[in-house]
């Protein structure tokens, strides 16, 4: 997590095993979480080997105080650590900011980004725990009765799930309970330990402030006036009491923070494709300073297709701004890739000469073609690395060049040298073979005037009945002592023609 605070698990023998068991992630600042990312990033890919200097880049450094605020609330909701030492505290206004620390960098809070920030951790999450609930736009809940016995025990199921909330980088609070409500107030209560036994969430539950429940600020006040203020109170209070004092939706609320009742929920489930869209924290004029957010979302698409193994040889990157249109850029593989750093020098080389229109406020990465990844493909005596070289290479000249520039030598239908081999736009597959194939024709058979020796040969071939001159010839592969190697035949007069060349 990063801030400093230990989080437990409480293991040992249960008091009282639950029927259902729910863990509550309160991720606390999400948009600040992704504003240190974009410029870690930054910091990474200044240091990566071809990249741009981006000593200009408006990323901001580590040491300055930042706070998010938020309009609908108007005060601050977020603030890292280098703004609260110089006094900045959740809940002041923006002039009270201003004041304590002028040099402040105020992030704006929207809501829908951080929706899909939470979207994102919950695809990240998926593959180790399917029950998954999105409470936006700062919270999750995950369903952990039915995972313990695969993972081995409590203990073994959150060390997984905790290590995949450290690699998504985001500062949480956490706790567990018998409900999703339960489990939600003692996350805001910041409980930070796992609990899986009912007598220990009971006893915990009850020392949480009414403050931190669902409750209504009219309800509460209520409640205060006759001198309950802690939950264990609120839970004390007679099934009839409640009914005489509270309204159907509050006594729902509360049988579910007993554990009497669990209400509905809608389960999470990701989308068949990858989609996804980050609203940019400032407006960014070139595409140079959009490498940091552009390396955020391509590691989003990096996990997505790892935990799926699956790898892409096709992306689309959208730029979004004010009044333009949007603007896409299609970038295409020669070798199909899941890694960041076979993605970004694609999207660099694409748009080191790119003219943004007007400054950017969004950008989304979308995939839609995927192909999974082959096992048997790692055998160390193959010629794989050469492959993925080239491969590699023509990706690069794609990028840079556009995606019909780059060509290959291929075999046509027609088993004549004269007419195998032609030139086609890079990707197309050979639709002839032959082991004596080779990678060069020339138009017309040239004279043999090199020293050669006869290596492999011969093979007679007959032309198609077709063709205006049919031909009869034997041809052999001879190599030269340069290790040249050639497609010769000898004709009626014994010359020797060179008809192509190996690469």
């Amino acid at each position: 997590m990063g801030d400093g605070t230990q989080y437990a698990f409480r293991s040992g023998a249960p008091l009282c095993e639950l029927t259902m068991l729910w863990a509550y992630i309160h991720c606390y600042q999400l948009t600040l979480d992704g504003h240190n990312k974009a410029t870690n990033n930054k910091t990474l890919n200044s240091n990566m080997p071809g990249q741009l200097d981006s000593s200009v880049d408006s990323s901001l450094p580590l040491s300055t105080p930042v706070a998010v605020y938020s309009s609908k609330a108007s005060k601050i909701i977020q603030c890292n650590e280098v703004a609260k030492k110089e006094g900045i505290e959740i809940g002041h206004g923006l002039a009270q900011a201003a004041a304590l620390c002028p040099y402040v960098h105020i992030l704006p809070f929207n809501e829908e980004n951080e929706k899909h920030m939470l979207t994102q951790l919950a695809h990240r999450l998926y593959p180790l725990a399917s029950d998954i609930v999105l409470d936006a736009p700062d919270g999750l809940a995950i369903r952990l009765d039915n995972l313990s016995h695969y993972y081995g025990g409590h203990e073994a199921l959150w060390k997984t799930l905790t290590q995949a909330l450290f690699e998504a980088n985001v500062r949480y609070h956490f706790a567990s309970a018998w409900t999703i409500e339960a489990a939600k107030v003692l996350a805001l209560h910041k409980h930070n330990t796992y609990l899986h036994a009912q007598q220990e969430i009971k006893q915990a539950l009850g020392a949480c402030p009414l403050s931190t429940t669902a409750l209504a600020l009219k309800v509460i006040e209520s409640l205060t006036r006759v001198g309950i203020t802690r939950v264990h109170e609120l839970l004390a209070m007679p099934v009839q009491e409640l009914g005489k004092r509270f309204d159907n939706n509050t006594i729902v609320y509360l049988t579910a923070l007993r554990g009497e009742t669990f209400p509905r929920v809608t389960l999470f489930r990701p989308l068949e494709h990858f989609d996804n869209f980050t609203l940019l924290p400032f407006d960014i004029e070139n595409t140079q300073h959009l490498t940091p957010f552009v390396t955020q979302q391509f590691e989003h698409l990096s996990h997505y297709l790892r935990a799926r193994n699956l790898c892409t040889s096709s992306i689309s990157v959208h730029i979004h701004f004010r009044e333009a249109p949007v603007l896409d850029i299609n970038i295409r593989s020669a070798l199909p890739q899941a890694s960041v750093k076979s993605w970004l020098p694609l999207f660099t080389l694409k748009t080191e000469n790119l003219e943004l229109p007007e400054p950017a406020t969004a950008i989304g990465v979308r995939c839609q073609q995927f192909e999974e990844i082959d096992s048997n493909n790692g055998d160390f005596f193959s010629d794989r690395f050469n492959d993925v070289a080239q491969k590699q290479l023509i990706g690069r000249l794609n990028a840079k060049l556009g995606d019909h520039s780059t060509f290959q030598p291929c075999a046509t239908n027609s088993h004549q040298f004269e007419y195998m081999t032609v030139s086609e736009p890079n990707g197309s597959g050979y639709s002839y073979s032959s082991d004596i194939t080779p990678t060069f024709t020339f138009e017309a058979p040239k004279p043999l005037i090199q020293p050669s020796q006869i290596c492999f040969g011969p093979v007679r071939l007959h032309s198609e009945w077709w063709r205006d001159t049919p031909t009869n010839r034997d041809y052999f592969i001879a190599q030269t002592p340069q290790s040249v190697r050639l497609l010769v035949f000898k004709d009626a007069q014994s010359h020797w023609w060179v008809q192509g060349i190996f690469c």
